[in-house]
């Protein structure tokens, strides 16, 4: 089977993801199952598919959920000119929230590095276009991670490596800068999140299997939770509890080592990502909301963005800022909802910042 083909295949398989996406729902988990399938197979796509009006199938690629296949760790920049690259820009004036549709084209930055301040680097999942870039400080793209099967988490480890979570097929690798894969677990149902933990185990939201499972260095399930959730995020604070946000239940639970919730917080509709701060506070994304929260241990909210465009990450940073995974662009906002930056993407689900 020509290799377009499989790529058309695979996009029309993608169109049942996309279509409960817009309709409030969450895709089949057997989803990346059957797209390998087909890929393997080489069918012919069936004729309701082949059928659709083309308006439809454009619409549905353009909010972007075209799948293609393999992996080439942080590619250059320079290796592929005719591809977009999201491009970053310093941006100290509002932006409306219709998609960034008023924001002016965006310019390289020539702030100058200042003497003796951290180097700071921005990771983002780019799940519409299949691909996780490394960003400067000064706005320029540095590397990109092209051809994922649905990227919807990446972690950049303190070796270098890269920890990359691809819901459409499955798995969790660890790739090399060479691009080759020296860790990776498969037994999953379209995963959302995965956190390497210090201990070298890696924490996963196994999203659709509905368990949240800590998995040693020879894949071995050292630790599971699995009871009536559906986890789009999952990580260990530094109690050694886990934080899960559970979008089945529209809530927050934290639980210990014995399976106990300690603490939890409902009514947070469609949450997406859940952290705990320094604070003891929670940061939690509400993507159907577009609302970034902070919420204290009591369960007020004492901080909040509003307004976001489907949000599907956020972290607090060091500066107090905090940066946001919106779809068609990452933002960087101070503590007073003032936009200090913007990376521009066509679908971001994931951000990490890094100082060196």
């Amino acid at each position: 089977m020509k290799e377009n083909e499989n790529h058309t295949r695979a996009e029309e398989l993608q169109m049942e993801a996309c279509l409960s996406e817009l309709g409030g729902t969450q895709p089949s988990a057997s989803l990346g199952d059957r797209i390998l399938a087909e890929l393997e197979r080489g069918e012919t796509p069936p004729a309701r598919l082949t059928a659709a009006p083309k308006w439809m199938i454009a619409a549905m690629l353009t909010i972007g959920l075209g799948v293609v296949g393999g992996t080439a760790f942080f590619e250059s920049k320079h290796e592929d000119p005719t591809s977009t690259t999201p491009a970053i820009t310093l941006d100290d004036s509002p932006t409306t929230d219709n998609g960034g549709q008023a924001e002016q084209d965006p310019k390289p930055s020539d702030k100058k590095p200042t003497p003796g301040k951290p180097t700071a680097t921005t990771l983002i999942a780019d799940y519409s276009n299949n691909q996780v870039a490394l960003f400067n400080d000064e706005g320029e793209q540095l590397k990109v991670v092209k051809d994922i099967f649905g990227a919807w988490d990446c972690q950049l480890l303190p070796n270098n490596n890269l920890l990359l979570t691809e819901f459409s097929v499955n798995r969790v690798s660890e790739l090399n800068p060479e691009g080759t894969i020296v860790w990776q677990f498969q037994n999953l149902k379209n995963p959302y999140s995965a956190q390497r933990l210090p201990s070298g185990n890696t924490l996963i939201a196994d999203t659709f299997a509905g368990r949240v499972i800590e998995v040693d260095a020879d894949g071995k399930i050292v630790w599971k939770y699995a009871k009536d959730i559906r986890p789009f995020d999952a990580e260990v604070t530094p109690q050694d509890t886990i934080l899960i946000a559970d979008v089945l239940a529209d809530r927050v639970l934290e639980v210990n080592r014995a399976g106990k919730t300690v603490w939890e917080i409902g009514g947070l509709t469609n949450v997406h990502d859940a952290d705990r701060l320094p604070n003891g506070n929670t940061l939690v994304t509400l993507r159907n909301r577009g609302e970034v929260r902070e919420i204290n241990p009591q369960g007020k909210t004492v901080w909040s963005l509003k307004k976001l465009l489907s949000p599907s990450d956020a972290d607090r940073l060091p500066n107090g800022n905090t940066i946001v995974a919106e779809n068609k662009r990452v933002r960087e906002f101070d503590k007073d909802q003032k936009v200090i930056s913007t990376i521009r993407a066509t679908w971001a689900v994931e951000v990490n910042r890094y100082y060196r």
